[in-house]
């Protein structure tokens, strides 16, 4: 009779439980925080939905990726293109059916792992592979990678291994593409190492595959909170909050650490009452990792809605980030932060929207002499809106105007 009452007693605490994790759930209201994005239509690109500099990890050139969309036979395709920001010269890469939710997104995957570009299609990945021949003329070799459900994630990371999350599921999935040290001993009975993990993610943000650790957001009754685990499943921080009231965080350049901004204040306070701390980690397998605070910027929005933007560079200890911040009319400064330096308002006066890019690139100055040697510098992808017109320039760590891409993107003749 006792083995009777204390299944009954067990099973009702557990239905209790289920019904108040539903609950909660439920009562989850998504944060309307909109991430900065791009949506203009290019008469040689298509509509374009991201350009991002080339990552050095996967090529040096002084390039931009552009993603964009077309329709063909009534279905939408995205495109996945190479623009010379010298010579305006731009090369297909990549076509493949687009993503509902990840048609945005352009991952380059991290310095270990050959020079490639991850992108999403509508059933999986598309792995782009860059390559020079003997005359350094550039090839591309795609290869579709289809993940099942992946037509409905919604966040990724690539490192070696897939990491996704889904609309409307508690899960956080792990794809292994990993090849064995040993592929000759692979055979047809190999497990299957594909994971999940009850972690109700809202959006990855990234696995560092230096300290073996992946960060993500999930969504709390004090709004968005980022978490950390290992790469087998082990919260690094008992189950708490690594950073709590995060709007938004991103993989830094070399993907060993990652970047965000987070509210300082009540969420519950009018946007006009609350600031938002920019903030960096390198390294994050402590459980107290070294959370470095940077700046402090107003929590106004860009003229199409969406917070501000933010991107990084590094090299060895140096590092800088470069990010956006609007005051209650919507007008916009770009910001750079440089290690062990206090932030510098570089541009203002400009009608700036959307994402910024940064990188260390070589671009050679028509004006000055030739120098032998290679003498990177940082510069800034960002956009503006000018009387109703998309621009996309390039400016260095001055705020001085490097190049202006409209018309290379355009397609229009100087």
């Amino acid at each position: 009779m006792k083995k009777y009452v204390m299944f009954l007693l067990t099973l009702a605490v557990l239905l209790a439980t289920v019904i108040t994790q539903i609950s909660a759930n439920k009562a989850l209201a998504k944060p309307n925080f909109r991430e900065p994005f791009l949506e203009f239509t290019s008469p040689k690109f298509g509509q374009i939905k991201n350009i991002v500099w080339l990552n050095n990890f996967i090529s040096a050139d002084n390039a931009v990726l552009v993603l964009a969309t077309k329709l063909k036979d009534n279905l939408s395709y995205s495109y996945l293109s190479y623009l010379d920001i010298v010579t305006g010269e731009s090369t297909l890469l990549a076509e493949f059916p687009t993503h509902q939710y990840l048609d945005d997104v352009i991952l380059s995957i991290g310095p270990f792992s050959g020079n490639s570009v991850i992108t999403a299609y509508n059933d999986g990945i598309v792995k782009t592979t860059l390559t020079r021949d003997d005359k350094q003329s550039l090839h591309a070799e795609q290869e579709l990678l289809p993940i099942d459900g992946f037509d409905v994630a919604t966040s990724m990371d690539f490192k070696g291994n897939l990491y996704y999350s889904k609309a409307n599921d508690n899960l956080l999935y792990v794809k292994n593409f990993e090849q064995t040290a040993f592929p000759f001993l692979v055979t047809d009975n190999q497990p299957n190492r594909d994971m999940t993990f009850l972690r109700k993610p809202y959006q990855i943000v990234n696995a560092n595959t230096l300290d073996r650790t992946l960060t993500y957001t999930s969504l709390t009754k004090n709004g968005i909170d980022l978490y950390s685990m290992d790469f087998v499943g082990l919260p690094l921080t008992s189950n708490k909050p690594l950073i709590n009231k995060v709007v938004q965080a991103q993989a830094i350049e070399d993907g060993f650490g990652f970047i965000g901004m987070r509210l300082n204040g009540d969420p519950s306070n009018s946007s006009a009452d609350q600031t938002l701390n920019i903030f960096m980690v390198r390294r994050n397998r402590s459980d107290y990792p070294n959370i470095l605070e940077l700046d402090t910027i107003p929590f106004n929005i860009d003229p199409l809605g969406a917070v501000p933007a933010m991107s990084s560079t590094t090299f060895n200890e140096d590092y800088t980030l470069a990010y956006t911040s609007y005051d209650e009319s919507h007008r916009g400064k770009l910001i750079i932060c440089n290690f062990e330096q206090k932030p510098k308002v570089i541009l203002e006066n400009e009608n700036l929207f959307g994402p910024v890019s940064i990188s260390r690139k070589s671009i050679p100055d028509p004006t000055a002499p030739s120098v032998k040697g290679d003498f990177r510098s940082k510069y800034i992808l960002y956009f503006t809106l000018e009387k109703d017109r998309v621009r996309v320039k390039i400016c260095d760590e001055q705020g001085k105007l490097v190049k202006d891409l409209t018309n290379m993107l355009m397609g229009d003749k100087d």
